[in-house]
């Protein structure tokens, strides 16, 4: 959906030359302003986010907190982690994660290194020894003498053997301790990518999807589409049923989606109630049918409402679906698919709006 504007004043965007200290502060009062008015928790994190709205440097958390007060009425803690986490900074334990990870990495090198070099040292320690054999051999004038350097020389291959065998062992043990350790790597970074709440992308993920197909689409001319989705009414569900039955319906809902996608596609929570859909390789008919397809078997879906025996039925949902044109940018396919949101909300809720459609 459009943004919301609040009524509070957004002050103008700090100068390039620095920060205005008045100006900061004024920010700090009115972020505390906003946290007593919509009785959010005073944590460093929630004054993060009411600062940065404030503050009005960044569209995106403007368009969440408007998206999400219009939503909700307030933001919910859920709210504020998120927008915190896809837009103001990285979660202390992602972060904390990769670095511990990164550590394991480079020690591990390290140790790779180590071995490497003691491979080195004995190569040079063997040929060193063979040398000076090559040089006695001339001189042994007796049996004896020719028993004893060859007695040396397969202790010394003897050794080498066994220390090469030590070494690729070390060699191999690192290797699957890097292996693991840049499969733990890639997981975090996952976790980075995933809404907690419905576990498909988040908005993070989604801004750098779109990018790359938009871009893609233009350099091969294949065609893309694009969905804003919007859960009907998503407030009176929070509000009759309480929030832990909303966040089952946004859960719901991802899940229909994804059930009804192709692996290329991608769907993302964009937003509060607010969905994303990319589809690749997909023309508007074919993009609309599936949309309708998935708006009818979420309308179809029951969800439980905890603690009772009774599910929550017939909550809809309204698309808005853009396809892809030379010279478009992917904020130009959002606002569009925005707009068409914005006129299946109007034209009466539970449709899909298109071009043509």
């Amino acid at each position: 959906m459009q943004a919301v504007a609040m009524a509070e004043a957004k002050p103008a965007a700090v100068p390039s030359n620095g920060p205005d200290l008045k100006q900061v502060f004024r920010n700090a009062q009115r972020a505390f302003d906003l946290i007593q008015k919509h009785r959010t928790p005073p944590d460093p994190k929630t004054y993060a986010v009411w600062y940065a709205y404030v503050e009005a440097t960044d569209t995106r958390v403007i368009e969440r907190v408007d998206h999400a007060i219009a939503a909700n009425g307030t933001l919910t803690p859920y709210d504020i982690s998120a927008i915190f986490q896809e837009l103001l900074t990285e979660e202390p334990a992602s972060v904390s994660a990769r670095h511990t990870i990164g550590m394991a990495i480079e020690k591990e090198i390290d140790e790779v290194m180590k071995i490497i070099q003691q491979g080195v040292q004995n190569s040079d320690d063997f040929g060193a020894s063979l040398d000076k054999a090559n040089e006695e051999l001339p001189g042994a004038a007796s049996g004896d003498q020719l028993a004893t350097l060859v007695s040396t020389l397969m202790e010394d291959n003897k050794r080498m053997a066994e220390t090469t065998r030590e070494l690729n062992q070390g060699l191999m043990e690192s290797q699957k301790q890097i292996a693991t350790l840049n499969q733990e790597l890639e997981e975090v970074q996952t976790q980075c990518m995933r809404d907690p709440l419905t576990a498909i992308a988040n908005r993070r993920a989604f801004d750098e999807r779109l990018e790359r197909e938009v871009c893609a689409a233009a350099e091969t001319g294949e065609k893309l589409c694009l969905a804003l989705a919007d859960i009907d009414h998503f407030k009176n569900v929070n509000d009759t049923y309480g929030h832990q039955v909303g966040d089952a319906v946004l859960q719901q809902f991802a899940a229909v989606v994804t059930q009804n996608i192709k692996g290329q596609d991608m769907v993302a929570r964009y937003g509060g109630e607010e969905f994303a859909i990319i589809l690749p390789e997909t023309d508007l008919f074919s993009a609309y049918n599936l949309l309708v397809k998935i708006k009818y078997n979420f309308k179809s879906a029951e969800t439980p409402i905890e603690g009772t025996l009774k599910t929550l039925k017939d909550v809809t949902a309204s698309f808005g679906l853009v396809r892809f044109e030379p010279g478009m940018t992917p904020r130009d396919m959002i606002e569009q698919a925005d707009n068409f949101l914005y006129e299946a909300k109007h034209a009466g809720r539970d449709r899909v709006k298109a071009k043509g459609f």
